[in-house]
């Protein structure tokens, strides 16, 4: 499959960008500040909301025995896999369409955007198909022990049957926020959190459903976001998808793939750190280390990760559009406020939650003490060093903006294949399973060292294409 050329501009690349009549975007001439508070607030709201929907599930569930627990954690890995594939074909269209419209390419960014909408669609479906059809391998696979195995069936059932719709729901909301319209996508999450709230209280507390209940409420909030489709057949946006789209492109798809590849590698190491976490929890610890991850992949770090992916992709069609539009004194101011941005929020939220993990734990362990205790504990040590990860994924995602796919890949790949995954196995020999813990925190020391290297070089290049772009714009 072909895929787009995605080196750095040449000179005369740069300064025919500049030169080129662009389409007419708020992208490319409001202050960056404000405009990075807009969309990287509402990308966080938006993802953050979502967390709260795991949030408002987990208190729910706190109520439930710990193998249904330990179950719906397994089955969860479903939702990893919407998100996965979500971030592949929403923030790679979202970068190539913004580079598009900066270079004024209308219909082609058009185009695109229809196209990934409809292969989105045959995808997924295939893959739902398959999930039905192996879902005990599958849950087996994933982490389920003999005894937990029918409850992570039962509850991931409805999630393989709507993955469809619920993918199609993430890659729509990051499109809208390519659209610049973040608020639009934020709201949309905002009624999926209400209705998950309602569909809780009404399933679960109120007819006792159980773990159905849960599972109904997930599928039908976290599908809501899909009516935004709505907004791009009848709302006002030249970017409205069309029949004809269906005639998939290849090599268009090819790029969006490509495109949205580091972040979908990002999405597809956790999702196999996910599996390796609960076979060695279960090997090492049992079901109630098990149950203890669930509170943290399921809820406290699964709030926190959506909250970072929010901002690298509130981040994304500022660098997108600019970089197309050749405005790269606004590309490098973009990246610094991200960052600056990045690490004071995380270090106050990471914060907060250290200091108030008892009552925070004491939302999903319904009175467990052993689960409390440990809950605590792997709150603290699994999350402390989270600032890093959400500034190793802003990095990796500025570089996915701009169609710079080896460099944003290896930054995600190179710290779970050569620090995650051989800390999981190293560590436990030394500390039995709290070794297995320590694993994913150690691994973002040299993680983030490798990301800083390449934004360091980044920054220097940025500063000698912005001289010799100007250099060569007065000479002509």
């Amino acid at each position: 499959m072909e895929v787009a050329n995605n080196h750095p501009p040449s000179k005369a690349e740069q300064v025919e960008a500049q030169q080129k009549p662009t389409y007419d975007s708020e992208l490319g001439t409001k202050s960056i500040p404000l405009l990075y508070l807009r969309f990287a607030l509402a990308g966080i709201m938006a993802n953050a909301i979502l967390g709260v929907v795991a949030v408002v599930d987990g208190y729910f569930v706190s109520g439930f025995q710990e193998l249904e627990v330990e179950g719906i954690g397994i089955g969860f890995t479903v939702m990893v896999i919407t998100r996965m594939l979500g971030v592949l074909f929403g923030v790679g269209a979202g970068a190539v369409i913004s580079l598009r419209l900066g270079k004024g390419k209308i219909e082609e960014a058009r185009s695109i955007m229809g196209q990934t909408l409809w292969f989105t669609l045959f995808i997924s479906i295939f893959l739902a198909l398959l999930g039905l059809v192996f879902e005990n391998q599958l849950m087996t696979l994933f982490g389920a022990s003999e005894e937990s195995l029918p409850y992570a069936v039962q509850y991931s059932r409805l999630l393989w049957i709507s993955l469809p719709v619920t993918i199609l729901a993430v890659v729509l909301s990051i499109l809208t926020n390519i659209d610049e319209k973040p608020v639009l996508s934020m709201n949309s999450w905002l009624v999926a959190a209400a209705v998950a709230g309602i569909l809780e209280w009404i399933m679960v507390a109120k007819y006792d459903m159980g773990m159905m209940g849960s599972s109904w409420a997930n599928t039908i909030s976290q599908s809501i976001p899909v009516l935004l489709i709505f907004y791009f057949w009848f709302g006002k946006t030249k970017l409205k998808p069309k029949m004809m789209d269906m005639m998939i492109n290849l090599k268009s798809i090819g790029e969006v793939a490509w495109t949205g590849f580091a972040s979908f590698s990002s999405q597809f190491m956790m999702f196999f750190a996910i599996i390796f976490f609960n076979n060695l929890l279960q090997s090492y610890g049992g079901g109630l280390h098990v149950a203890a991850f669930t509170i943290q992949n399921g809820y406290i770090t699964n709030l926190l990760a959506l909250a970072a992916l929010g901002g690298m992709t509130g981040l994304q069609p500022i660098i997108s559009y600019n970089y197309g539009a050749g405005n790269y004194d606004r590309v490098k101011q973009a990246i610094k406020i991200g960052l600056i941005f990045t690490v004071s929020f995380f270090v106050v939220v990471t914060a907060i939650m250290i200091i108030f993990a008892d009552p925070i734990v004491t939302f999903f362990s319904s009175g467990n003490p052993e689960l409390q205790q440990l809950g605590i504990w792997t709150t603290v040590v699994f999350n402390f060093l989270f600032t890093l990860n959400a500034v190793s994924l802003l990095i990796s995602g500025y570089f996915e903006s701009q169609e710079r796919n080896w460099i944003a890949t290896f930054i995600n790949v190179s710290k779970m294949l050569l620090f995650t995954f051989p800390f999981m196995f190293i560590f436990p020999h030394y500390w039995g399973v709290e070794g297995i813990w320590y694993s994913a925190p150690a691994s973002e020391i040299p993680g983030i060292l490798i990301a800083i290297y390449f934004i360091r070089r980044e920054f220097k290049r940025l500063k000698d294409t912005s001289i010799s772009t100007q250099s060569s714009v007065h000479s002509s």
